[in-house]
């Protein structure tokens, strides 16, 4: 029966994707201020099941549902107006989709009759989003009866979470036409019966290894490529074990006796040495983000662990179950890899180097895992570009301890949303656990760039919030590629330095601000960031022109010297 004691909004396609959302577990909303999306906004205030978050950019409202989408692994909409309000849902709906995360994009608009005939705030907003979701639809009341609506927004939350893939997770858009009046309240609407068909499908079955797969197991031929696994690690806060040589990413849950982590360091001239060079490999989560590692790995069989994965090297056979990872590496073989392990620490371990951004990383590093473990963070968002792959060289998981989660925001959004997602998230994991501690490394463009994180309503909470800013003065990892040569243009067009400090920024967001510029400096502010209960801000200044050099030196001292006899 209807709840007769609730009044919900008069339209029936807000009132009944507002229904839906509850019956599907959904506990998170993320608005953007509008007219036209006022019946969707309303509704949800109303439902005693629903947190009704507001953020003032589409853009980072996005993001914001991304990362509450992550932590929850409920496909949480972002709801906007009408008009371009629409379009900035774009990348974070793309980045949800690359990941494999459930996310809602709710655009609220005009009435089709007055679409493309100059009214204000209209444009083409049907299917608008359809190339970079999972599921694209139109919930209109005006051509739909509400059995209809009811099973359009049925469908979009199910296939928020197995429309993707293999039945993996992923965008969804809903358009939602609205004429006027907007703000009039109506009775909740009854619910029909749940259609069997939405219930969660079985788990995936993998198929049965070919024979040549087979032999290359048996032989000690087998690489596993584990890249960044938001289901795994978020959804279950699972890892896999896999006693095969294996090259892991941050965030990828997979761990192992001949695990390497920055599995580039590895490679001599572009290839892996001829003793560790494998005949298939078995790819678990998302792609590696490595492009040196999917270069050494191209024309190589390729089979994917648990559902169907990305077809990186176009080499994609089909799918296998986990028990595979545990397959015996033969002794030889095993004993091969160890060797490399250790050359890989020892080589890492015997570089010293002037401060940079490098020995900013392995202060930070010796500072977290000498912590113990109610210390540090229970969480770490690593923001897109050099935070992400400086991560993987200094195995950022082992300095963490195996409580703490940790998501590598670099898929296809570049530095779209990192601290957005990141406070998403942590605003959901204080509901969950109320005190949680989340920290984010990011770099100064980046923090710069989503400057708009924090224009949202206290209900995204950011206590306990930490902030670590590597800033080499601009896009330092630009200087690890070629157009540095071009020094005519190198720093206006690439590393682009911002005019505003993160000093500013900071104190624009509330939090409060501290500065490291050596070694000494960096591990006292690391302290005073873990002791502070608030919102807090740490900014590691580094030299952009030695960092640069320095992870270009690193790297080569993994080459064989040819002066070496």
């Amino acid at each position: 029966m209807a709840d007769v004691q609730r009044q919900t909004s008069s339209h029936p396609a807000a009132a009944i994707v507002t229904e839906v959302l509850v019956e599907f577990g959904v506990r998170h909303v993320v608005t953007s201020p509008g007219s036209r999306n006022a019946p969707l906004v309303m509704a949800m205030h109303h439902h005693p099941d629903l947190e009704v978050h507001v953020s003032v950019d589409e853009r980072a409202s996005a993001h914001h549902a991304l990362g509450l989408a992550l932590a929850t692994f409920s496909p949480v909409p972002a709801v906007c107006t009408s008009g371009t309000a629409a379009l900035n849902h774009g990348p974070a709906l793309a980045e949800a989709t690359h990941a494999r995360i459930p996310l809602l994009s709710l655009t609220a608009d005009r009435p089709a009759d007055v679409v493309g005939r100059g009214h204000g705030q209209c444009i083409r907003q049907r299917q608008v989003h359809s190339l970079h979701a999972v599921h694209s639809d139109e919930l209109d009341a005006a051509t739909c009866t509400e059995d209809t609506l009811w099973a359009k927004a049925r469908h979009a939350l199910h296939q928020a979470m197995h429309g993707g893939p293999g039945g993996t997770p992923g965008g969804v858009h809903l358009n939602v036409p609205f004429p006027e009046p907007l703000y009039d309240l109506g009775p909740v609407p009854t619910a029909p019966e749940l259609d069997d068909t939405l219930a969660t499908p079985a788990p995936r079955v993998g198929q049965a290894l070919p024979e040549s797969f087979q032999r290359a197991l048996a032989n000690g031929k087998a690489l596993v490529v584990a890249g960044p696994n938001p289901g795994l690690t978020h959804c279950d806060g699972q890892k896999r074990h896999t006693t095969l040589p294996c090259l892991a990413e941050c965030g990828s849950g997979v761990h192992g006796p001949l695990t390497v982590h920055g599995g580039e360091r590895l490679l001599v001239n572009g290839a892996l040495p001829e003793a560790l060079r494998p005949e298939v490999v078995l790819t678990v989560g998302l792609p590696p983000m490595s492009k040196a590692i999917r270069h050494a790995l191209e024309g190589l069989p390729h089979m994917h662990v648990d559902g169907q994965g990305w077809d990186v090297w176009g080499m994609l056979q089909g799918s296998c179950g986990p028990e595979a990872l545990e397959t015996t590496c033969p002794d030889n073989v095993a004993s091969i890899w160890r060797e490399a392990l250790h050359s890989v620490q020892a080589t890492h371990d015997s570089h010293e180097t002037v401060w940079s951004d490098w020995k900013a990383w392995d202060v930070l590093t010796d500072t977290l895992s000498s912590w113990t473990h109610n210390r540090g963070p229970q969480g770490i968002h690593l923001a897109n570009s050099a935070s992400a792959r400086y991560a993987q060289w200094f195995n950022l998981e082992d300095a963490t301890g195996p409580g703490c989660l940790i998501h590598a925001n670099r898929g296809v959004a570049g530095i779209d949303g990192c601290t957005s997602t990141a406070l998403g998230w942590h605003a959901a994991k204080t509901r969950a656990h109320r005190a949680h501690t989340t920290w984010l490394i990011t770099g100064d463009i980046a923090f710069h760039y989503d400057a708009n994180a924090m224009l949202c309503s206290p209900s995204l909470n950011r206590e306990g919030l930490k902030i670590v800013v590597f800033n080499n003065s601009g896009g330092g990892i630009f200087r690890w590629l070629p157009g540095k040569t071009h020094a005519d243009m190198f720093e206006r067009h690439f590393e682009t330095p911002p005019t505003r400090t993160v000093a500013q920024l900071a104190a624009a967001m509330g939090a409060s601000h501290r500065t490291a510029h050596n070694d000494a400096q960096m591990r006292e502010q690391l302290t005073l960031l873990a002791s502070d209960p608030g919102f807090a801000v740490l900014e590691i200044v580094t030299p952009n022109e030695s960092s640069g050099q320095v992870a270009m030196d690193y790297l080569g001292a993994f080459q064989p010297n040819p002066s070496s006899p």
